[in-house]
């Protein structure tokens, strides 16, 4: 069956055909087709998902990646009310959870039937980034208390760790309990950024240590 361009741009966002992607993109750049990045699937198998929800949920990561730099909208709800990072924290895809969060998507976002991101996981690594964006400082020290405790060093690709996410977003309830829990202010991103606030880190960080008894 001959697919139009959009069909096409769904069908490679399911099955993680970056190249395919990327050659929709140019063509659309060139003019040469006309192709609606948030255009939504009407088949059975992708009802009211973008390409962006399609490419998050079965863990394409530089595909999602290809997506969010052509301007892919980050926050649009399928026909269930579920975004990109509802799909993507339901699937348990971490690298791709952290990805959204660093182009602004809302961990706050309810869907059809009131549940936000986090509450379609049991993965602590993922409420973990999910609470340090949101700035949920009570279920992330709830989180960091359990034995094992999750990966306070965990990152997305770009090298971000659960701290710079809570530094990043000025969240600074949260930023003390991840101090606290061992989470080292001179952990550097692949930017080599240790956090946009460095001496207010290394202030928190010093004062934790003078307080502890």
């Amino acid at each position: 069956m001959d697919l139009n361009p959009e069909e096409k741009f769904l069908q490679y966002a399911r099955i993680g055909n970056l190249p395919g992607i990327e050659r929709l993109l140019l063509a659309k750049i060139k003019e040469e087709i006309i192709l609606d990045i948030n255009c939504r699937g009407k088949m059975k198998a992708n009802s009211g998902w973008t390409a962006l929800h399609l490419a998050c949920y079965f863990g394409h990561t530089e595909v999602v990646e290809e997506l969010l730099k052509a301007g892919a909208d980050v926050n649009l709800a399928n026909e269930a009310g579920d975004t990109a990072l509802h799909k993507a924290t339901l699937a348990g895809r971490k690298e791709i959870v952290l990805l959204l969060l660093r182009y602004d998507a809302r961990p706050t976002a309810a869907n059809g039937i009131g549940q936000i991101p986090k509450d379609a996981t049991q993965d602590d690594e993922i409420i973990t980034m999910l609470d340090a964006r949101e700035g949920d400082a009570l279920t992330l020290a709830q989180l960091l208390n359990r034995k094992p405790p999750p990966d306070i060093h965990c990152r997305d690709l770009l090298g971000n760790t659960p701290l710079h996410c809570a530094v990043y977003r000025d969240q600074k309830h949260c930023v003390p309990h991840l101090l606290r829990c061992g989470a080292s202010p001179s952990v550097k991103n692949r930017n080599g950024n240790g956090g946009k606030r460095p001496q207010y880190l290394n202030n928190v960080y010093f004062l934790l240590i003078l307080t502890d008894d």
